[in-house]
């Protein structure tokens, strides 16, 4: 009788429009209903029915309806962002043989329906198989009037027993390609009338892993003597391999490298910015090898000052030994202290002065740094032997040595001359910036700091106010009074205020370094920036006076790629982490760790284990039976019980390894007090 009734259908409508409406994010639950999250951190009840027509993460527009008990109800009306346009999802079939998705993500349960892209590319049998890797598109959703959700597989990825699938798929998830740039038939030499200067005859060498290929920078070093004969500094040559002289801007492999940006360095292999014949062989800074560079020349005093203008010009080098980083710490190290009598020696008296007076130049500007700028926090990487099949064999912990360092100091002197250069001569390049504390937590960063700080330094409040912190001075002596303190906590919670560091084109302080200019030039083979600026300063060089100013769109590609890369090792490594574990507590042993506090949160700590890097969480309901006993405080990132704070960011704490989600590459622990 009422079914189509106009004055009914008027009413509902009526009704409807006066309910107050919010826009928020459905979070949805273990169980059939969710939650409907509002940016003013209010929550309203999503109902089983009412969680059918929407997603996890989907961002939606929503009446608000009071129920006869007094609660607030949220009923969906409109999608305005969906949580899934693109993603990634696991080939599954229904019992009626129905092309199914399970969607990889930990919180979106429910199977979405699928169907194949017509150019859809697959294996050589061409059929999809249960478990396979694709990528989809979303192609329907119920709050855009369609019945269901579906979607369409527009790419495969691997079958899902591949041993590589952690790499593949997360290199999809972040459209990162797998393959390596397409090469050329020949390289001729470029602007082949440029003057290059023979430096051949000088003995540089090369520091580098034991199986790196693409070795892009050499060194040179020899002491300065004044008239009475006296050392009182060294001439450092620092050569960097020059892919430019081969790569046409305008060619094929420039405009790959402007899309990868960076060489991906991955657990097993590395997939490189340039064609590997380019990267690993021509342009690699091979020994006893004539190679085209860009070469600076940098005086140096004893104090590790940097005397007199730096000055660049293309040169052609020759490497006369490969070292790697062990086989020179050691000797050095047993140099200092004696420990190892049987530490590789060098195995000329040219290598061996080489190797000294560049670990004498590096203890200068480690000092000059520590002074005048800011040091690294020494922490160690983590890397995984992996077995042929891909499997974890071991994960290991790998702290910088005294080579490492020696490299380092090396390529970080290059890149402040390299910006100062592009600044006087140029006028622009791809300069590294990092402008220190977000204005906006410059409030928080100056009340934390006076209060933590008030009896340890005098006069906290004016030293540590927001005109203070925000010039490079005032940021570098805040890092130097807090570098001597105990433990990490300081550092780490100031580093949640800090900004992220940015490409821009023309000269601006690093506050994370303490310099007031950074230009990195030294990993053309790697990085597309480096390659930019190597442009620019041989385009002066060569007597231009009109250099263009590196365009925007390469700038936010540069920010976007590094962030990719971040999150592709990232991922990856969280996967390896999940799988090396779960077959460990699948064999009964018990896993017990000294981690490091990284987070608090309401639902518990994130923690890293310090042997070997994995992430893992502990759920507050693990710490402490008494949830009402509990308090998290944001603006220390502690966790306090009882008004007590028991536990805070860069605390160090037992923990036992429980659990290994390999479908949600998550580690959960507990606390082992």
């Amino acid at each position: 009788m009422f079914q189509d009734n106009p004055l009914l259908a008027q009413l509902k409508q009526k009704i409807q429009d006066s309910k107050p409406k919010v826009e928020g994010v459905v979070r949805s639950t273990d169980k059939a209903y969710g939650f409907l999250e509002t940016p003013e951190r209010k929550s309203y009840f999503l109902a089983p029915d009412t969680m059918k027509k929407v997603m996890h993460g989907d961002k939606i527009l929503a009446a608000i309806a009071t129920q006869a008990d007094g609660k607030e109800q949220a009923e969906p009306l409109e999608l305005l962002e969906p949580m899934l346009t693109r993603f990634i999802a696991k080939v599954q079939f229904n019992k009626a043989g129905k092309l199914q998705l399970a969607v990889d993500h930990p919180q979106i349960k429910q199977y979405i329906g699928a169907k194949k892209a017509k150019d859809l590319a697959l294996p050589a049998d061409e059929t999809l198989q249960a478990g396979d890797w694709v990528v989809a598109n979303l192609t329907t959703h119920p709050l855009r009037d369609d019945r269901f959700l579906f979607a369409q597989i527009t790419q495969f990825i691997c079958r899902g027993e591949d041993p590589l699938a952690p790499w593949w798929v997360t290199l999809a998830r972040h459209e990162q390609s797998r393959y390596p740039v397409a090469g050329q038939a020949d390289y001729p030499l470029l602007n082949a009338d440029d003057e290059r200067r023979d430096l051949t005859d000088l003995h540089f060498v090369t520091i580098d892993s034991a199986d790196t290929q693409d070795m892009d920078d050499a060194l040179h070093i020899r002491p300065i003597h004044n008239d009475q004969g006296e050392q009182n500094g060294w001439h450092l040559t620092v050569a960097i391999a020059d892919p430019t002289a081969y790569i046409a801007q305008d060619s094929d492999i420039e405009m790959a490298a402007r899309e990868r940006c960076f060489t991906n360095y991955l657990p097993g292999f590395n997939i490189p910015m340039l064609p590997r014949e380019l990267a690993d062989e021509l342009c690699s800074l091979t020994p006893n090898e004539s190679k085209a560079a860009l070469v600076c020349d940098i005086e140096v005093d004893l104090n590790g000052a940097v005397q007199g203008e730096p000055t660049f010009c293309n040169a052609w080098v020759q490497s006369r030994a490969k070292l790697t980083y062990d086989k020179v710490s050691d000797y050095l190290e047993n140099k200092l202290n004696g420990t190892n009598e049987t530490a590789w020696q060098p195995e000329t008296a040219e290598i061996q002065a080489q190797v000294d007076a560049l670990y004498d130049l590096t203890q200068a500007r480690i000092q000059w740094r520590k002074q005048h700028s800011l040091l690294f926090k020494e922490s160690p990487d983590y890397h995984f032997e992996l077995a042929d099949n891909g499997q974890v064999v071991a994960i290991h912990a790998s702290h910088r040595r005294i080579a490492n360092q020696i490299v380092e100091e090396c390529m970080i002197l290059a890149n402040i001359c390299a910006a100062h250069y592009l600044a006087d001569h140029i006028g622009t390049g791809i300069f590294n910036t990092h402008v220190g504390f977000d204005p906006k937590n410059l409030t928080a960063v100056c009340d934390f700091l006076q209060k933590e700080l008030a009896e340890q330094v005098p006069n906290a409040n004016a030293r540590y106010s927001g005109e203070t912190l925000s010039t490079l001075a005032g940021y570098c002596q805040m890092r130097h009074d807090i570098e001597p303190m105990a433990g990490d906590y300081l550092e780490m919670r100031l580093r949640r205020w800090l900004t992220f560091a940015e490409f821009k084109t023309s000269l601006a302080p690093h506050f994370g370094l303490g310099l007031t200019g950074y230009a990195t030039w030294t990993s053309p083979i790697r990085k597309y920036s480096d390659m930019v600026n190597h442009r620019l300063i041989k385009a002066h060089l060569r007597g231009e006076s009109h250099f263009a100013t590196p365009a925007d769109s390469v700038l936010q590609r540069l920010q976007e790629a590094r962030r990719q890369n971040r999150l592709v090792e990232r991922d990856i490594a969280d996967w390896l982490y999940c799988h090396y574990f779960a077959e460990q507590l699948a064999s009964g042993q018990k896993l017990t760790f000294t981690a490091k506090i990284q987070d608090v949160t309401r639902g518990g700590l994130r923690v890293q284990l310090l042997d070997n890097g994995a992430s893992v969480f502990i759920p507050a309901s693990t710490i402490h039976q008494n949830r009402d006993e509990m308090q998290t405080n944001a603006d220390e990132l502690a966790l306090y019980i009882n008004g007590e704070r028991r536990y805070k960011i860069g605390d160090e704490l037992p923990v036992e390894l429980v659990e290994s989600k390999v479908d949600t590459r998550s580690l959960v622990g507990r606390l082992a007090l």
